[in-house]
């Protein structure tokens, strides 16, 4: 099991791809770990030519739980600094999704000379008003309800309307939802949602060079489109590219049309 020790904690990581492609890190969002990049992103990403790198963030999968009990979401790009170091990779492209969207401009800003290229996938500058609405549900159904209570709870969220006029999609993201050999603990995932609530990085993304695409499922009710606008807008130079169709979890839902556009987007850079 690859682990390694990365400032306070041991970080679980694979890599998937030929030695010789250019490294892209995916940063998986709250509550999930590296194994939702598997079905679509990394088979995209590896067919392109490119070596992925994947982790699970501290409190999540098989990386350790947090040895501290508050931190932010600068901590949690500290943590993938201290990855890249340690694998002595020196730039690579980031990719990160929902909550690791946070985490990704928070490395493109405390970081910069690691990043080569930002993707901020189903993400948004600061938490508003109606995500916190939301983690307050998902808070009290994962301390009250099991686990294929909450799933059901919290999918249309996540998904349109054609995802569940699927059964076989729906049954396989609820597979891989409920099969989790690793599921996270209800105190790992608060210390997850209290770092995500303080993040606002409004006022700083003027300050990110590196090129960056944003990427949003035009269906997008958890972190709608003019969230993505804004970040375009904030950061200099952006790319903003909305998915026809595509929900929160454009990544499953609409999988082949968001790799393509982020695919072309590192090809240019």
């Amino acid at each position: 099991m690859p682990r390694i020790r990365v400032r306070d904690l041991h970080v679980y990581y694979e890599f998937a791809g030929a030695d010789t492609g250019e490294p892209v890190v995916l940063i998986m969002g709250l509550g999930g770990d590296h194994q939702g990049w598997l079905p679509a992103q990394v088979p995209s990403l590896t067919a392109a030519g490119y070596r992925c790198l994947l982790f699970d963030n501290r409190d999540v999968g098989r990386t350790d739980a947090s040895p501290v009990p508050a931190y932010t979401v600068r901590t949690f790009a500290d943590d993938t600094a201290g990855l890249l170091q340690a694998l002595g990779i020196e730039r690579a492209h980031i990719v990160g999704g929902s909550m690791g969207g946070l985490i990704a401009q928070e490395l493109a800003l405390s970081h910069p000379e690691l990043v080569r290229s930002l993707t901020l996938l189903s993400t948004m500058p600061c938490i508003d008003a109606l995500m916190r609405a939301f983690l307050a549900a998902m808070d009290a159904a994962r301390e009250r309800l099991a686990p294929a209570d909450v799933f059901t709870l919290g999918a249309p969220w996540l998904f349109t309307w054609r995802f569940f006029a699927n059964p076989e999609a729906v049954l396989l993201a609820r597979q891989m939802s409920l099969q989790n050999p690793y599921p996270q603990p209800l105190d790992a995932w608060r210390r997850q949602c209290a770092a995500s609530l303080t993040h606002d990085s409004r006022t700083r993304l003027g300050q990110i060079r590196a090129p960056t695409h944003v990427v949003v499922g035009a269906e997008d009710v958890l972190t709608p489109p003019h969230m993505s606008r804004l970040l375009a807008e904030l950061i200099p130079g952006a790319t903003l590219t909305i998915i026809p169709g595509g929900g929160h979890g454009t990544f499953i839902e609409q999988a082949a049309a968001q790799d393509a556009a982020m695919i072309g987007f590192l090809r240019r850079h």
